[in-house]
């Protein structure tokens, strides 16, 4: 009998045995190769004598943890691709990973087998995209007569390997990766030409039943649906971004807090006057709750991080009072209840 072709070997790290054999069966079902580790120090092992193009790791384990472990990789890979998997979905978590070098994050408990599945497939042809472009610029050192056709793959290439770090795999809009850099880039900006600045951060109302009462399918159904209808209300020169799960982001260049709203009004009544098709048999209508916050040209400069933080307090308080409706978050905590 033929041996199985496979796509790739990856290496999973985390020291619950549970976790790892969850992931193998996942990826081997899929047509990789699969190197289990238990401890970062068995993964550095593991690393140093078998071919590996993608690592998947835990992030608390006991001994070597898993920033630690990213960090030795670098050293022997610098373009080694590290998915890291973590129970924490804190902001400063997810963030201090994307610094450490991680391609993309899971959060446990892995129960969203197809959002795994398409995180590993999206990293690993972004590491065969990269090792493709490492092989281009030695082709082209060394061969000038293939310079012109290698050189419009190195371009080609570098778009794809571009757009696969900026998007989002369900929904395709930009990623937390790519908004996090747009937001810095635009609060930046702001400060320096005195701007208005806006963003808005928006949470599916209720969306845990979704998943609970007609599983991660049919959540994801609803995802798409409704990150197709807040692109539709965004301008051009808006940013909407996937933020996590059910919650979305969008910066609103040039425009301040308050004008902000007609924004979000209209975005709210469009997604409650749609409909949601969430499996072949079950239709459904939604709400979603908003939080804005936002700088006016005259206002003191403003961080990314600061932004972030008074939308999301504003997004808790639209929830708390009601759902369905928007807040317009505020440096001193004075929040003002909008529509609903």
């Amino acid at each position: 009998m033929a041996q199985r072709t496979t796509k790739g070997h990856i290496l999973v790290v985390d020291d619950e045995e549970t976790i790892v054999t969850v992931v193998t069966d996942i990826l081997l079902n899929e047509g990789y190769t699969v190197l289990p580790a238990y401890s970062g120090e068995e993964a550095l092992d593991i690393f140093a004598t078998n071919k590996v193009d993608l690592v998947l790791t835990d992030i608390c384990m006991g001994g070597m943890d898993g920033f630690e472990l990213m960090k030795r990789l670098q050293l022997v890979d610098s373009t080694i691709n590290t998915i890291v998997m973590t129970g924490f979905d804190s902001y400063d978590t997810v963030l201090t990973a994307l610094q450490a070098g991680a391609y993309d994050y899971l959060q446990k408990p892995l129960d969203n087998h197809p959002a795994l599945v398409a995180s590993v497939n999206r990293a690993y042809a972004n590491a065969m995209l990269q090792h493709e472009n490492t092989h281009l610029l030695l082709q082209l050192e060394g061969s000038h007569e293939k310079l012109s056709k290698a050189n419009r793959r190195l371009v080609e290439v570098n778009h794809k390997l571009k757009r696969l770090a900026a998007t989002d795999t369900l929904t395709l809009l930009f990623n937390r990766r790519y908004f996090d850099q747009v937001l810095k880039r635009e609060a930046d900006r702001r400060n320096r030409y005195k701007l208005p600045l806006a963003l808005v951060m928006l949470d599916i109302d209720h969306f845990k039943k979704i998943n609970d009462t007609h599983g991660h399918e049919a959540g994801d159904n609803a995802i798409k649906q409704i990150s197709t209808i807040i692109s539709d209300c965004a301008r051009t020169a808006d940013i909407v971004a996937r933020y996590g799960g059910e919650e979305f982001v969008i910066v609103l260049p040039q425009t301040n807090a308050q004008n902000a709203t007609v924004f979000a009004e209209r975005c709210r009544v469009a997604i409650e006057e749609a409909e949601y098709i969430l499996t072949d048999d079950v239709t459904v209508n939604l709400t979603a709750s908003l939080g804005l916050a936002g700088v006016d040209s005259d206002d003191p400069a403003i961080t990314a991080q600061e932004l972030i933080s008074i939308a999301d307090k504003a997004l808790y308080k639209a929830k708390a009072n009601g759902r369905n409706s928007y807040v317009i978050g505020d440096r001193l905590g004075d929040d003002k209840q909008e529509a609903a």
